[in-house]
């Protein structure tokens, strides 16, 4: 029997389907969309099928098409009421902001109103039905000439212009909506981008009476920057709720149907450490993208996952991040769980000040940590949360070193010199760290030890290899800070102590 192809780096459903390639169904997520409320939102990590799926509701509602074929074999086939009447019979707007990238606010701008202009060209037929000023606009956001206004009512406008042409109101579907939003403020225009984004998609989902249903898909929920404000039945989806907990990423049960198919051998514990560990509403579920280049690298443990971006922004978190952070980044490290407020409204704007809560849910949202259990009390966001596996572990060991490539110092050397017993070697080395990471609000406070204890566990990372590193900041007097135990007994042991200095005013 010949193996259907497996889809790596392909988002198209329909191409998947009539190319017999590899699908895991899920197409009864499009009877939970329409069972569920006006206005949609579905967060999950990159690359966990967001975009496959949007894809297929896309073919499946769309009336300008046939596409029956493509679901005839699929789950969703039996559920004939919903076939009969939602199969090819709505018009749909669908956007894809996922390479809405650019490190200008003019050239974020001009890409997004790439993808309206497309939207306008498809249904160029519907201008036969438009008023001659209606016209008028339409022409100028088909050659990108519009105002900034008219590009803000846009995506409403054409809404009540397909239900004049169809007689039906539209399914809008908008994939990666927040991907521009991130950009905005990785770049330095976040507060200028945000007024845009947020009035074009306010005005297309609040009160919109042309709208059947908006599905939007992101990473994260960007709720008070006014985008979802005022938008009526509103359902949210993401990796704390049950809410098409199974349809984005994969099942246990999933996983191994995709590695039998292949004849794959593989060890059932290495592939649950690797690529397990995803909590989506209390299901456990695996990471997609690494079983499919596992199935398709013939059954080889590898760091599929976290090499498929850049991670700028945990990156620029992790190394611009309080004493605080840096210490619980260690302890997540080391395996050890820790607590932490989640909002689910994510402020972008509070990345800046470096707020605990807004870090830990972003960790949380983009699927580089996982919620072991909610701790707070009845309604209270309080979760336990821990590195999701042995993949995502490795991320965080290799921005901590590529954080100390970046500072242009060879933390691992300094520690060396007190291997070698170069004591004053390692005091000038280390002295300069301090001064060029150090700030007065690292070191301010109760525990400026703090500060100082994150900075050695991160120099000692590299040294795993032949040092067991022991950390017991959090045990009580008599024991010691950092330990590095070598491996081999030839080698010395060392023992760090962090102590707070007073020094009197005047002396």
């Amino acid at each position: 029997m010949k193996l259907k192809k497996l889809p790596i780096g392909r988002s198209d459903f329909k191409s998947i389907i009539e190319d017999n390639m590899y699908y895991i169904d899920k197409s009864l997520l499009i009877k939970e969309i329409i069972e569920s409320g006006d206005v949609i939102l579905i967060t999950r990590p990159r690359r966990f099928g967001k975009t496959l799926n949007m894809s297929m509701m896309k073919y499946f509602f769309r009336n300008d098409q046939d596409n029956k074929h493509l679901f005839e074999n699929l789950k969703i086939w039996k559920e004939k009421e919903i076939i009969e009447k939602y199969l090819n019979k709505y018009p749909v707007i669908y956007l894809t902001f996922k390479d809405a990238k650019a490190d200008n606010i003019k050239l974020l701008k001009d890409i997004i109103i790439e993808e309206i202009a497309k939207v306008y060209i498809l249904n160029e037929k519907i201008m036969e039905k438009l008023y001659g000023p209606e016209k008028e606009v339409y022409n100028k956001i088909m050659y990108k000439k519009a105002d900034e206004s008219e590009y803000i009512n846009s995506l409403k406008n054409i809404s009540e212009y397909l239900y004049r042409y169809y007689g039906k109101k539209v399914i809008l579907l908008i994939d990666e909506y927040d991907t521009p939003i991130q950009q905005s403020y990785l770049n330095g225009y976040y507060k200028e981008f945000i007024n845009f984004m947020g009035n074009m998609l306010g005005n297309a989902l609040k009160d919109n009476e042309y709208l059947e249903k908006g599905v939007l898909t992101g990473i994260t929920r960007v709720a008070k920057e006014s985008i979802f404000t005022g938008v009526n039945n509103l359902d949210v989806s993401t990796v704390l709720g049950e809410l098409f907990n199974d349809k984005f990423g994969l099942t246990w049960e999933e996983v191994e149907e995709t590695l039998k198919y292949y004849g794959l051998e593989y060890e059932k514990e290495k592939v649950i450490e690797w690529y397990n560990g995803y909590n989506f509403g209390g299901l456990e579920i695996y990471n997609p993208y690494s079983i499919i280049n596992l199935a398709r690298n013939k059954g080889k443990i590898a760091y599929y996952w976290i090499n498929s971006s850049g991670n700028e922004l945990i990156k620029r978190l992790i190394k611009q991040s309080t004493a605080e952070v840096k210490t619980k980044i260690e302890e997540l490290i080391e395996g050890k769980t820790i607590e932490s407020s989640i909002d689910e409204n994510l402020v972008y704007g509070d990345l800046d000040k470096s707020t605990e809560e807004s870090i830990w849910t972003l960790f949380l949202f983009t699927g580089y940590l996982t919620w072991v259990e909610h701790t707070g009390e009845e309604g209270e966001p309080r979760y336990s949360l821990r590195i999701t596996n042995k993949e995502t572990l490795q991320f965080f060991k290799k921005t901590v070193v590529d954080i100390i490539k970046e500072s242009k110092i060879h933390y691992e050397s300094i520690i060396m010199e007190l291997i070698h017993e170069n004591y004053e070697e390692f005091k000038i080395a280390f002295k300069k760290i301090v001064e060029r990471t150090i700030s007065y609000f690292d070191v301010s406070g109760e525990e400026p030890e703090r500060f100082y204890h994150g900075l050695i566990l991160g120099m000692v990372v590299g040294l795993s290899k032949k040092y067991i590193v022991k950390s017991n900041r959090e045990a009580g007097y008599g024991r010691a800070d950092v330990i590095l135990i070598p491996k081999e007994k030839k080698e010395p042991g060392i023992i760090f102590e962090f102590k707070k200095h007073y020094i009197k005013e005047g002396i």
